[in-house]
């Protein structure tokens, strides 16, 4: 009898710790394909962030002017709550990130302009990014992303 009134109340801080994440709800017109870690070697991130970012897809388009755009899109993989509870220990969430594109020229030389600056973003758990950026001229054909943690 004592067993079933000690259980009621454990169960019950179970579902509260359970209930209490702090993650991103995201809503998506269509079914997504599971999520999977890219390799590209475009795509470069220090040690931090190489199991903790899921680098979702890498994307090249041609704007009207001319001049090629790159987008990645990334997840910050801490989600649940063991994974919640030690990322607020070491105060890891949310990420910030920083992160600078380079781009490469048809030689595959790398274009240094005043947009090759590192800039930071805030990811929150389960949250999705989207790291995009255009290129300085025409003669640019690659990019090389670059993230690292920023303090």
């Amino acid at each position: 009898m004592n067993r079933k009134l000690l259980l009621a109340p454990a169960a019950g801080l179970l579902l509260c710790c359970f209930g209490c994440q702090d993650t991103v709800n995201t809503v998506e017109n269509e079914p997504q394909e599971p999520v999977s870690n890219i390799r590209d070697v475009r795509v470069v991130t220090d040690k931090f962030l190489r199991d903790r970012l899921i680098i979702r897809s890498v994307r090249m388009a041609t704007a009207a002017s001319g001049n090629q755009v790159a987008e990645v899109a990334a997840t910050n993989a801490r989600t649940g709550v063991f994974s919640q509870a030690w990322s607020g220990i070491t105060g890891e969430n949310p990420y910030t990130v920083a992160y600078k594109f380079v781009w490469m020229d048809e030689a595959g030389m790398a274009v240094e302009t005043n947009l090759s600056a590192w800039r930071t973003v805030q990811i929150k758990p389960g949250e999705t990014v989207f790291f995009k950026s255009v290129a300085p001229n025409a003669r640019c054909r690659d990019f090389l992303l670059n993230l690292k943690e920023s303090d």
